[in-house]
């Protein structure tokens, strides 16, 4: 299957992800809805000639060197493969527990001395509240330290789960978590999750009905509507789907995950691609990791040092215009990208205590430079109370400035709508083009983005004449 066919953010023309993308993800980390996932290959460590590798791969190449085994560079480099293979030759000679100490002792060993690669040092620069670790050290946990950054630690243990389920508490000002999901190397060496026997039992606990699955208090924060990004995953690695199918299980349909491949590394196979996207709806940017996160934190930083307010000084005022009974979730979710924006958001809430409803509505058309129209099945119910305006609205849509005023009438298709016989087919500027809903598609994180990229090029142009 060729590569275009899988749905992708657009890259903008440097061959980069949109600022809106950015700024979308900076915001939504700032708000504590974003979960930051670090897979197997995503903590690397500087090795003696200077190549980065995965702290797991080194300590796989460690037990490949200790025990004598000849394999090859790719088997050599997986710490899963290395552990099983060595429990199924040994019989008495390796242990499980000797093989575990031995985990335990590289980890210890490097956890003072171990080189972490600049743009992964970014990462403890943004406020992310929750980091699901599945590597057994606690390298990434340890830069928040060395930053004077306070943090807390969870981990779970497969072998001998707690019995008391550990309450979690996520609000604005505590200490972010790092939860090592399969397993830590310190305290106790029989909860790493390592061979492939470890992996089964730990699906098989963590699905299980006897009350020893993953924390509900984390569950539960996983389990709202959030931005997930994942880094350093095979997703070619079975054990990934029952896992993911696990922790998202009640909302799945609601994700918006991107995921960026190891460094140096081969791109996911179409096989695995088209099941994460139709599953979980992840996207697979092609921007590269380093220069994500690179520039993820450089906007974060340039939008904390921005004057308060929307997106910095306004440029522009949008309406939005949408049924509030039945679209404000739609709407909520939109806000969060419109909020980057340099310009003040007003909706019919601002309506209140202004007098007549109508003539308050023509009113700021009249001032506004956008009006911005969520479109469902339920626009057109009568409980919306911009109906009865909306034929004077959309005729007044004129961005071309022919020596009148400039005003953008956005129509946003949110949920599966028949809009050919309305007053919005035909519309040039009816988004999404291909008259797909942005809601119920699985590209909500895509088509959020490209319409504020829209927005945001229009306020900017506006505001330079």
């Amino acid at each position: 299957m060729a590569e275009s066919s899988f749905p992708a953010i657009a890259l903008n023309a440097s061959g980069d992800l949109p600022e809106a993308v950015y700024e979308s993800i900076v915001q939504q980390i700032e708000e504590g809805s974003c979960v930051l996932f670090l897979g197997p290959a995503a903590i690397t460590m500087r090795m003696s000639d200077g190549a980065y590798k995965p702290v797991t791969a080194a300590c796989a190449n460690h037990l490949v060197r200790l025990y004598g085994l000849q394999l090859s560079p790719q088997e050599a480099d997986s710490l899963t493969y290395v552990t099983s293979l060595l429990l199924n030759r040994s019989n008495e000679r390796v242990a499980d527990i000797i093989l575990r100490r031995e985990v335990q002792k590289f980890y210890a060993e490097w956890s003072s001395k171990v080189q972490l690669p600049a743009f992964l040092e970014q990462l403890a620069d943004l406020p992310f509240r929750i980091i699901i670790n599945t590597t057994p050290d606690d390298y990434f946990a340890e830069l928040y330290g060395s930053f004077g950054i306070t943090v807390r630690r969870g981990y779970y243990n497969f072998d001998k789960p707690d019995a008391e389920d550990p309450l979690y508490t996520f609000e604005a000002g505590r200490a972010p978590l790092v939860y090592n999901l399969l397993g830590y190397y310190k305290d106790k060496p029989q909860s790493m999750v390592l061979s492939y026997s470890d992996q089964l039992s730990f699906i098989n606990r963590i699905t299980g009905q006897q009350n020893e699955g993953l924390p509900n208090s984390l569950l539960k924060e996983l389990d709202k509507p959030v931005f997930h990004l994942f880094m350093g995953f095979d997703f070619e690695d079975w054990s990934l789907r029952v896992l993911f199918n696990e922790i998202f299980k009640h909302q799945r349909k609601n994700m918006q995950p991107f995921a960026y491949k190891p460094q140096n590394s081969a791109e996911a196979d179409a096989q695995s691609r088209v099941f994460f996207q139709g599953e979980f709806g992840m996207v697979f940017p092609e921007t590269d990791i380093e220069k994500f996160i690179n520039t993820l934190v450089q906007t974060f930083k340039n939008m904390k040092s921005r004057p308060a307010g929307s997106g910095g000084s306004p440029k522009g005022e949008i309406l939005v215009l949408h049924n509030e009974n039945a679209d404000e979730d739609g709407f909520q979710a939109l806000q969060k990208y419109l909020k980057t924006l340099p310009v003040t958001i007003t909706s019919l809430k601002d309506s209140l205590g202004q007098g007549d409803q109508q003539a308050w509505i023509r009113g700021v058309v009249q001032r506004c430079h956008v009006v911005l129209m969520l479109v469902t099945i339920d626009f057109f119910d009568e409980s919306n109370r911009a109906l009865p305006l909306l034929d004077e609205i959309v005729a007044a849509n004129n961005t071309k400035n022919n020596g009148e005023r400039k005003l953008l009438v956005l129509p946003l298709l949110l949920k599966q709508a028949d809009i050919k016989d309305s007053v919005f087919a035909g519309m040039r500027t009816l988004h999404p083009s291909d008259g797909k809903p942005v809601l119920g598609e699985g590209n909500e994180a895509r088509q959020f983005a490209e319409v504020t990229e829209t927005l945001k090029r229009y306020v900017e142009k506006l505001a330079a004449v």
